[in-house]
């Protein structure tokens, strides 16, 4: 059975190779097809399959590995890609479709845990993994675009872990997903999350800065943000809209608009409205 029917007939259950099926559990559903976790070559790993943005997932494979080769004690561990993968883990290759397996991080996000507390022992742990990190992503030149609490994981080595590099650019050698490239929505407006320093601004610099703030205030957090703010200018990545976009993206800051008037503050759809509205609209 290929992976796509696998995950069409049974949704959230046991597949192929003893992989289980978590689309249902998969936020980012735009790009990715379907997203399972099991056993590779003996550890826990999480495999990500996508048709549409098939170019990304060899991309993530790649800048992840560069990391990895870096600091390894604060990326995820790459383990595999492509349709090899798949003929090894009993699933059916299928034209188009990509994978990428990555390690398995078990332990909480650093949103969860800031959200019950961190000490200070805790905090000055937690700054040096991440100055490790802006030292990786300077230095091997890899701008990641989506570094927010979510996608910094606590490993078993009690060290945090970036995940996600699926859309991450190579600042020497930038190049975009040809799907990201036609889809302006998502990729001025759903994606990223350095939404005030302008559609098509990115810096992975003022993203870490700006978690590191959430910290309790130590001489080592301190440093840690003193440092990454100095750095910061030098490391923004910018890919601004053309002006026929500029034009959708203002048509579409509009309907937003009319969109929240109508609805009103209450209604449950509100909030993701008003935060589409405040990127559509932040300085271009």
């Amino acid at each position: 059975m290929s992976a796509s029917s696998c995950v069409d007939q049974h949704p959230a259950r046991d597949c192929a190779g003893g992989f289980s099926d978590l689309r249902l559990f998969l936020e980012n559903k735009y790009i990715n097809e379907t997203f399972y976790e099991g056993k590779f070559e003996g550890r826990d790993c999480i495999v990500k399959c996508s048709r549409k943005c098939a170019w990304s997932i060899g991309n993530e494979f790649e800048l992840a590995s560069r990391l990895f080769a870096a600091a390894p004690q604060v990326v995820e561990r790459p383990l595999a890609h492509g349709a090899d993968f798949a003929a090894d883990s009993g699933f059916d290759a299928q034209p188009g479709l990509a994978y990428v397996v990555t390690e398995k991080i078990a332990g909480p996000s650093l949103a969860e845990l800031l959200a019950k507390g961190i000490d200070e022992r805790q905090a000055d742990g937690f700054a040096a993994d991440i100055a490790a990190l802006a030292h990786a992503l300077r230095d091997k030149e890899v701008v990641h675009r989506d570094l927010f609490e979510d996608n910094l994981l606590l490993g078993a080595d009690g060290h945090l872990k970036a995940i996600d590099f699926q859309l991450a650019v190579d600042r020497g050698h930038p190049r975009e997903d040809p799907w990201v490239k036609r889809n302006w929505k998502f990729r001025y407006v759903v994606f990223g999350v350095n939404r005030e320093l302008g559609l098509g601004v990115w810096n992975d610099f003022h993203a870490l800065w700006k978690i590191l703030a959430k910290f309790p205030q130590t001489a080592a957090v301190k440093a840690a943000i003193a440092e990454i703010v100095s750095e910061a200018p030098l490391m923004t990545y910018s890919d601004p809209p053309d002006a026929f976009t500029r034009f959708r993206l203002w048509m579409y800051g509009v309907s937003l608009r009319v969109q929240m008037m109508l609805r009103g503050k209450k209604h449950r759809k509100y909030a993701q409205l008003e935060r589409r509205w405040r990127t559509v609209k932040c300085k271009w």
